[in-house]
């Protein structure tokens, strides 16, 4: 059995979560993978479009899913069906010790003031702490940031948050390209995925507020030699992540199921600030 994570990147903005879905699966198969991961918000959208079938479960999966994965109402605890399991990953902001000496950024917010904290950041593209940060910083509590960004209203807040610091952002298309440009003192400040800035360890430091938690979909392919019905791939993977799950709370967990849904009313919020307008 082949596992492979992430063999193509899918955003989780929900812009492109099915065709990024559909374009890793498509590698995967060609490939002869049997396993992948996926963000979570492609794998609902896969999931829901009839992309992904349904996944084996037990009551072993099922019952360590719900611990591992309770969530604040609303915010994205539903689970599709078709992954096999989940890890969680935490989207959070890093900054170059050597950049902020006297006065370190104290949260994630603070990528948007560059006044206090100057200098060029690494970001994804398409973006997505931003989103939910640029609400944050209006002081809006964490179980009514989805509810606002669902309006138009609320993009333009943070389409304009992320104007303001446009100049200062140098958009990367992976986590691992943004921890390295933090690594390598190319920009001041990173956001990325926790595990991924590990590579600055010594030069860097994560910022522990403002962290969001999101989970990872693990899911077996449509076709290839762990969909026999005499193979149980489940059960590796969730005794292999059973084993390095965090203790770490979050203030807020990414809704993958709004992001999955919220596609093009994201990209119109999104419009022309990327590396691409």
């Amino acid at each position: 059995m082949r596992v492979v994570p992430d063999p193509a990147r899918a955003t989780g903005t929900g812009i492109v979560a099915l065709d990024g879905a559909k374009a890793a699966i498509a590698q995967a198969v060609l490939a002869g993978w049997d396993i992948i991961a996926l963000d979570e918000a492609s794998e609902i959208a896969a999931c829901g479009a009839g992309v992904l079938q349904k996944a084996p479960t037990s009551e072993t999966t099922t019952a360590d899913i719900s611990t591992r994965f309770a969530r604040r109402p609303g915010q994205g605890g539903a689970k599709s069906g078709c992954a096999l399991t989940y890890d969680t990953r935490f989207e959070a902001l890093a900054y170059r010790l050597d950049a902020f000496v006297l006065s370190p950024p104290s949260t994630g917010l603070a990528v948007f003031d560059t006044a206090s904290f100057p200098g060029p950041r690494a970001v994804v593209w398409p973006p997505r702490a931003l989103l939910e940060w640029a609400i944050l910083a209006q002081g809006v509590p964490e179980v009514q940031v989805y509810d606002i960004l669902s309006s138009a209203r609320g993009m333009q807040i943070a389409r304009a948050a992320i104007l303001d610091i446009a100049p200062s952002i140098i958009w990367v298309d992976s986590d691992a390209e943004a921890a390295q440009l933090l690594a390598t003192g190319q920009v001041t400040m990173a956001v990325a995925g926790e595990a991924d800035l590990a590579v600055t360890a010594g030069i860097a430091a994560v910022v522990q507020a403002g962290k969001i938690g999101q989970r990872r979909s693990w899911i077996q392919l449509p076709s290839g030699a762990a969909s026999s019905p005499t193979l149980r791939p489940a059960d590796g993977i969730v005794a292999a992540l059973a084993g390095d799950q965090s203790t770490y709370v979050p203030a807020l967990w990414r809704d993958a199921a709004w992001y999955a849904q919220a596609g093009a009313h994201v990209a119109t919020g999104l419009a022309g600030l990327g590396p691409e307008k």
